[in-house]
């Protein structure tokens, strides 16, 4: 009589069924990477980790040892290898405009501020700075260039954005600088050169506060959370007065100078992704994408990297 494998075993004895029998197959072929959309799985403990773009929606998966037949492979917050930094290098370039600036808006004659005019604009009439070119160059003063996320972050970079000295001040009721970046955790001076008080009125999402500066005062101010966007700071008592700050995580940011040029140090070799912001352009002052445009930047020398704002898609003042 034949025996069936489908029958239970006698008592006593050692049968086989269907479930001992078929193993399903759970690891690739040793030695070689399996690509999942755009992830690279990685089979080989020691190799190394290839690069992933940033906009991949899928991070690398990391290489783990088969698990045996029927049990789940055991989850691994190591990596079997560390991402490769290809070096560092510097982008610089100019931001001009493509057309005829038009002229400078004139805000309040000399000694014609509606406040305290013995201070504000005394010397010479208070002109708006929403758009300042140079005559010669067409290079646009006070406009932000930046890398919102980069690859990675260079050490001695961190340390020289959080170490600077860093003031804004009121002078003549105009802020200085106009338009500031700096990198969270940093400690900022809030400064009243004038003999008049100011207040600063902050409307960024996440460093919003209201601070009174008595005249001939200053107080420090520690940046605590980095903001998705440039945001706007004004003084409620002279109405005129407004300035931008630009906070980031990382110190990959930049303010041109009033011949438009710029210039970002040790930045990650390798495409990254960088964010020009002007506050007179359309599309709440984006030049580029708001993400940024990708530019790829070369280790260990500049690449050089000039932008241009359209006067055509300048908002009205």
């Amino acid at each position: 009589m034949t025996r069936s494998w489908f029958h239970t075993p006698a008592r006593g004895g050692f049968g086989l069924t269907l479930a001992g029998l078929l193993v399903l197959p759970i690891a690739g072929c040793g030695g070689k990477d399996t690509e999942v959309g755009n992830a690279v799985v990685v089979t080989e403990p020691n190799a190394t980790v290839p690069t992933v773009s940033s906009t991949s929606a899928t991070a690398p998966s990391t290489g783990n040892a088969p698990a045996a037949a029927g049990t789940a492979p055991a989850a691994s917050s190591t990596p079997s290898a560390a991402v490769k930094t290809e070096g560092w290098g510097t982008i610089k370039g100019q931001i001009t405009l493509k057309g005829t600036p038009p002229k400078p808006k004139e805000l309040y004659a000399k000694g014609a501020a509606p406040k305290d005019p013995e201070v504000c604009g005394k010397d010479a009439p208070t002109v708006s700075e929403r758009l300042v070119v140079d005559d010669a160059s067409k290079g646009v003063k006070n406009v932000l260039v930046y890398i919102p996320k980069p690859s990675s972050v260079n050490e001695e970079a961190k340390s020289g954005a959080m170490t600077s000295d860093i003031v804004f001040d009121q002078e003549k009721c105009v802020f200085v600088p106009h338009v500031l970046a700096l990198m969270t955790g940093a400690k900022v001076v809030l400064k009243n050169s004038d003999p008049v008080s100011h207040n600063i009125n902050s409307r960024l999402r996440n460093n919003g506060f209201n601070t009174v500066v008595p005249g001939s005062q200053s107080m420090p101010r520690e940046i605590t959370a980095a903001e998705r966007s440039p945001g706007e700071l004004t003084c409620d008592i002279h109405n005129w007065m407004k300035a931008y700050w630009l906070v980031l995580d990382n110190p990959y940011f930049g303010v041109t100078d009033a011949k438009g040029n710029y210039e970002i140090k040790n930045v990650p070799a390798g495409t990254q992704k960088v964010v020009v912001w002007q506050e007179a352009y359309e599309k709440s002052g984006f030049v580029t994408a708001p993400s940024g445009d990708a530019v790829e930047i070369k280790a260990n020398e500049p690449t050089t990297k000039d932008f241009s704002i359209d006067v055509g898609k300048l908002r009205a003042e």
